[in-house]
Parts: C-alpha cells; sequence; structure tokens
C-alpha cells in the first residue's frame, strides 16, 4: 500500500512539472486569486522596463527581490480594485481606448506597434487593463483625499527653512543626433554644413529611439552626472543657441552631434517664483500620506493568504521521505 501511496506522489510531481507552476494559487486576497502566471509576467514587465538582468546568479537573486516586492503590490492592487468596486467607482473606457489609439499612433506600422507589445511582453488586453487600472487608483486616491484642499505646512515657512532646495544650477537644453559609426556622424556634420535642418536630420538619422517622440530634444539638465561625461563636457562647452558640435562626441552610446537650444544660468529662485509649485509640492505629500494610511487599513481588515509553491514541494517531498 505504501509503494502505491510513494507512486501516486511521483505522479502529482510529475503532473506538477508538466503543467509547471503557470496556474499555482501563489496568494488570495479576500478569496481572489493570484496566480504564479500574474506575478511572473509582472516581474517580466518591470524586469523589461528598468533593463533588469535576471539570467545567472546575480539575476536570480533579482528576480527573487522584484518577487518579494511585486506580490506585495499585487495584493495592493487588488485590494484597491475591490474597494473601488464596493464604492462604485468605474472609469470611462472610450478614454482608455483613445489613450491607446495615441499609443499606436506613435506608430509607423502595425508591425511596429506589436513588437512594442512584444518587447514589453505586453497584449494589448493587457495594455488596457493597465491603463483601467491607473484610472481606478486616480478616481480612488482623489475619492479619499478630496477633503484635503491645503497643505498641512505653511509654504512660506518651508521655504524659508530650505532654501537651498529652490537653488536652480546651470543648465542647458540640446538637441542631438545619435548614430553607430564616427563616420556617419561626419556626413550629419557635412550635411549641416551645407544647410540641412538639425532636427529632420535627427529623425531621418538617429539612432536614439526616444526620437521620434522628442524629435532629438532633451529636456534642460544640469551639471553632475545627469548625462554621460563626454556628452555633458560637450554640451556645456557650447556657448550660443543654434551653435553645435563641430566634431563627432563619443560615448558608450554610439557618435553625437549635439546643437546648443536653450541656456538657464544658475539662480536662487524666490518664493513667489516657486510659490504655486511648492503649495502643489506640500498637498501631494499630504495626500500621498493620507493614502498611504488608507492602504494601510485595506491591508489591516483584509484576509490574505500567502500559499508559495514552495510550501507545496516540502510538504510532497517529506510526504515521500515517509
Amino acid at each position: 500500500m505504501k509503494k502505491y501511496r510513494k507512486l501516486a506522489v511521483y505522479v502529482l510531481i510529475f503532473a506538477f512539472l508538466l503543467t509547471g507552476c503557470g496556474d499555482q494559487v501563489i496568494a488570495k486576497v479576500n478569496g481572489v486569486k493570484i496566480t504564479e502566471t500574474e506575478l511572473s509576467d509582472e516581474v517580466e514587465r518591470i524586469a523589461v522596463m528598468h533593463g533588469y538582468d535576471l539570467d545567472g546568479e546575480h539575476g536570480a537573486l533579482m528576480r527573487n527581490v522584484l518577487e518579494e516586492q511585486t506580490l506585495e503590490a499585487l495584493i495592493m492592487k487588488n485590494l484597491v480594485l475591490q474597494e473601488a468596486k464596493a464604492r462604485k467607482i468605474t472609469v470611462d473606457k472610450k478614454k482608455i481606448k483613445e489613450e491607446i489609439q495615441n499609443i499606436k499612433d506613435n506608430f509607423s506600422s502595425k508591425k511596429e506597434y506589436k513588437e512594442f507589445l512584444t518587447a514589453n511582453k505586453l497584449t494589448e488586453k493587457e495594455l488596457f487593463k493597465t491603463y483601467e487600472t491607473m484610472y481606478i487608483y486616480e478616481a480612488l486616491f482623489d475619492e479619499i483625499t478630496k477633503d484635503i484642499t491645503e497643505p498641512s505646512e505653511d509654504p512660506a515657512e518651508y521655504y524659508n527653512e530650505n532654501t537651498e532646495e529652490f537653488f536652480r544650477p546651470e543648465m542647458v537644453q540640446v538637441r542631438h543626433v545619435l548614430v553607430d559609426t564616427k563616420e556617419e556622424a561626419e556626413a550629419i556634420l557635412e550635411a549641416l554644413a551645407s544647410g540641412a535642418d538639425f532636427k529632420e536630420l535627427a529623425l531621418e538619422k538617429s539612432t536614439d529611439p526616444s526620437v521620434t517622440q522628442n524629435e532629438g530634444l532633451m529636456e534642460y539638465f544640469p551639471r553632475g552626472g545627469y548625462m554621460v561625461e563626454e556628452f555633458e563636457e560637450a554640451a556645456f562647452a557650447l556657448s550660443e543657441i543654434g551653435e553645435y558640435t563641430q566634431e563627432p562626441v563619443k560615448t558608450d552610446y554610439g557618435f553625437h552631434i549635439i546643437k546648443l537650444e536653450g541656456r538657464q544660468e544658475e539662480k536662487q529662485m524666490t518664493f513667489e517664483e516657486v510659490k504655486e509649485q511648492l503649495i502643489e509640492r506640500l498637498l501631494a505629500q499630504d495626500k500621498s500620506e493620507k493614502f498611504r494610511v488608507f492602504e494601510d487599513e485595506l491591508l489591516a481588515k483584509a484576509e490574505i493568504e500567502k500559499l508559495l509553491p514552495e510550501d507545496e514541494t516540502e510538504d510532497l517531498s517529506e510526504e515521500m521521505d515517509e
């Protein structure tokens, strides 16, 4: 009898390995299931978004950390969605479809759009759900924090105690063209010398993935490591608006031609200059703190079960050893 009992255990393990842990329930949030597939897919998406390498020994450690953090985030997401449903909070699905259409419009073809989804480990249905969840979060956040209309801390007092926060260092704004070889960069310089438009060259020639969105134009940035050293030095060496580098600038990304589009000198901002922005910031802090407390309350009263797969495999192993 014991022989057949062991055989049954082996069959269970074999079935588990065949099906994988994809459908394994790893947590329940007030009875709502979170599966291994859901967690794994979310971890992969986060890794792609942040450029994390999950291979090798270091990658395995990174995956463990991400899985732990992501599971907590999925638990909270479920709690928020459940609370929103209880409060009858809904979102305009037409608005979500418009958002997705705007994303599609940024791509030159359906194929390119599908490649974007694949690269980010998403289907269009999952993209829709992502936006839906985001809007539900925003609606619930607004509902919970609607009574906060003024910051708890006096803005003028905060400014006077933290004036160093409102010192603006020298910053520049540049447009650039990125190419793979020095020869390509020199060809860009020749085209510019012949009267070609810098922005058009960026759109046509640049290999920077963001060029289709920003036309090669970068946000203002200061010195101090916001850009790679070679790029920063070349950008700040330009003195006149409209001036561009006369030699290709080599970085780990390739070869750049950089054009100065704007410069802001260092300045101590006055209270009046930062007042509105500071009020918004202090309000946002107060609202975030109230919503954090609200989330803690949801967690405290929730029925949460964590059913990690390894617990079940350990039970099977112990049974085999009997």
